[in-house]
């Protein structure tokens, strides 16, 4: 085993940065080059770095396993973390998630339109699999919305929205179903079609609001102004979200405003 390739893959996991993961214990100059294999770390300080991050020695010599680096994909990938994403897809030695990584980096980047329609009907009959709804069935509906045809999205969405399935305890599952939905309410508004956008915009509004929603609720709040040509509070909306880091989640609204 490279001990530097392990290290560097399990701090990528946990989504910490070398200084944070060597945690004083050595050095942040040596530790990014034992990363690099240009320096060789002694196993009593390897061990003080593990068991800082409660991390057993059995855990440190076997590899990621890909059942619980698809969580951490599904939280870089709703954080618009394309840089994590690039990193995860390095720690998976198999070219089976290569469609769906390549869906991601496309609607991260916003060049789905660069996709070809072969691509898109084989993403389709890879991913749509109507079934209960869980964090991979609705993490495969988040990649589906933005590329199939309006219509076909529509009978996605409505399927959520009669489902009793959607856990208010469990946050990934709850951060998916938003992220599906406010990229359904940007189709709409393109499309347009007004009338299957007040629909989404009024389930959401039913649902409680919460703090750890602070994103998505303001997100939602900036479609509503949107819809109504509120431009002045959608201006205020963005540029406070814009404020508090969140400024790649706005960048499409500057070009749906200018859709008459």
């Amino acid at each position: 085993m490279n001990i530097g390739n392990q290290l560097k893959n399990i701090r990528v996991f946990l989504g910490l940065t070398q200084e944070q993961f060597c945690a004083g214990i050595v050095t942040e100059s040596f530790y990014s080059r034992v990363e690099n294999n240009r320096s060789n770390i002694s196993m009593e300080d390897l061990v003080e770095i593990l068991n800082f991050h409660h991390i057993s020695l059995y855990d440190f010599f076997i590899s990621v396993d890909i059942k619980y680096l698809k969580k951490k994909i599904i939280q870089a990938f709703l954080d618009h973390d394309v840089s994590r994403l690039s990193e995860y897809k390095k720690l998976i030695n198999s070219s089976e998630y290569d469609l769906e990584f390549k869906l991601m980096f496309a609607i991260l980047n916003s060049t789905t339109d660069q996709l070809t329609n072969e691509f898109k009907e084989k993403a389709q009959g890879q991913l749509l699999q109507i079934g209960k709804l869980n964090e991979d069935s609705l993490f495969n509906i988040n990649l589906l919305i933005p590329i199939i045809d309006f219509q076909s999205s529509q009978v996605l969405v409505n399927y959520l929205l009669k489902s009793d399935e959607i856990q208010e305890d469990n946050c990934l599952l709850i951060r998916l179903f938003y992220n599906a939905m406010l990229s359904f309410l940007g189709r709409c508004y393109q499309e347009p079609d007004i009338a299957e956008m007040k629909k989404g915009l009024k389930f959401l509004r039913k649902r409680s609001v919460t703090s750890s929603l602070y994103l998505e609720n303001n997100l939602v709040n900036c479609y509503e102004y949107l819809l109504k040509r509120n431009y002045v509070k959608l201006d205020d909306t963005v540029e406070a979200l814009k404020l508090c880091g969140y400024k790649k989640f706005v960048v499409n609204f500057e070009e749906l405003s200018s859709i008459i």
